[in-house]
């Protein structure tokens, strides 16, 4: 195979070329009222993506992290509390329960899905557990049925981390409409994404949807009165106005990422590797689209040689992170956690890759393990 194609795994310069005018367009208007914090665009983007998603309330923050921890912050939890997450999830969600004083308390992932070992999460609660944070990895929904079932019974809160899964859906309803909060990012490298670091909560409960409020702005309701101590974290005025021109493109971007999706799994069918499962009751949105092999790095080197370009998400699980082992309880074996972290591969499939590209790629990946040197790792 000539490299004769460079395909990057994400290209935001290819987004932007398609709706550079209306966007500029938003800025000027931004720039010509010059309310810049908390504005016109703030208001209508949480209106809107609350109305998008399903819930009665959308706060917008200064990024997915903030939203994680304002979350927690928000249902009360700290020192003496516990909080359940799942081993392969990104530090961020860690961060969130560390950072209000509570102890994050890891189980392995599911061997079907990229969400938390039941078994294990059930057997890990305790008194002391508040919440389970699942994070929808990859933009793939987590089967929800079994855990809302289990939170209600422990009287748990359930977070849901969305940052991969702008628009997917389980049983006909968006993520982040499931749980008591869900969070998101929009950084500039997710499928709804700002040019700059920007996030989100969703929830139909008033009353935390208002203490986020309150924790976003430094506990105020009005100025210089502190009702308690918060932080600074607002979504700002150019980034609402962003997210609400790509908002209207979501679905049809969506689209495009399952297309590529379908495509792959159908040129990959019979290979030598593991594809994520899609739940049957749900719709993907594909943040990152992952082989698991373990002849990922041949792999990767053998798409590096033909112009594809790769990533890996992620390469080191929670429990194997220097700071939960500076922080927490040493080692723990989490098997399929640590298979994950070893054998994910990220592909493009990202929504301006022309057909052109996705068939490059697929080609690719196909002439690798029909070529039998893989087996060597060569």
């Amino acid at each position: 195979m000539t490299r004769s194609f460079s395909v990057p795994l994400l290209d935001l310069k290819r987004e932007y070329d398609g709706i550079r005018e209306e966007l500029l367009a938003e800025w000027e208007r931004v720039f010509q009222r010059m309310h810049l914090l908390k504005g016109e665009n703030v208001g209508a983007f949480e209106r809107e993506i609350a109305d998008y998603v399903g819930t009665a309330h959308a706060v917008g923050v200064a990024s997915g992290t903030d939203a994680l921890l304002l979350a927690v912050r928000a249902l009360g939890i700290g020192v003496g509390d516990e909080v359940v997450l799942h081993a392969n999830a990104f530090v961020a969600a860690l961060e969130a329960v560390h950072h209000n004083g509570a102890t994050p308390v890891l189980v392995d992932a599911a061997a079907e899905h990229f969400g938390p070992d039941l078994d294990q999460l059930a057997r890990a609660i305790t008194a002391r557990t508040r919440a389970v944070i699942v994070v929808h990895l990859y933009g793939i929904p987590i089967p929800l049925r079994p855990l809302l079932q289990l939170c209600s019974e422990r009287r748990l809160a359930l977070i849901e981390d969305c940052s991969h899964a702008h628009g997917a859906r389980w049983r006909g309803r968006h993520v982040g409409s499931f749980g008591q909060v869900g969070c998101f990012s929009a950084g500039v490298v997710k499928n709804l994404g700002a040019y700059g670091d920007a996030g989100f909560l969703t929830t139909d409960d008033a009353s935390l949807a208002d203490q986020v409020r309150l924790l976003q702005a430094h506990g105020q309701r009005r100025k210089n009165e502190h009702r308690l101590y918060g932080f600074n974290s607002r979504l700002d005025e150019l980034q609402a106005a962003v997210l609400r021109v790509k908002l209207r493109y979501l679905e049809q971007r969506n689209a495009r990422r399952r297309a590529i999706a379908a495509f792959y799994r159908e040129r990959f069918a019979e290979l030598p590797i593991v594809l994520p499962q899609e739940p049957a009751d749900g719709v993907c949105v594909y943040h990152q689209f992952v082989l698991r092999t373990s002849y990922r790095e041949a792999l990767q080197n053998h798409l590096k040689s033909v112009g594809v370009d790769t990533g890996i998400h992620y390469p080191v699980p929670l429990h194997r992170q220097p700071a939960w082992l500076e922080h927490y309880f040493g080692r723990y074996a989490f098997p399929r956690a640590e298979r994950y972290a070893a054998e994910l591969l990220s592909i493009p499939v990202f929504p301006e890759l022309s057909d052109a590209e996705v068939e490059h790629v697929a080609a690719a990946v196909r002439g690798f393990f029909h070529h039998e040197a893989y087996r060597s790792g060569s």
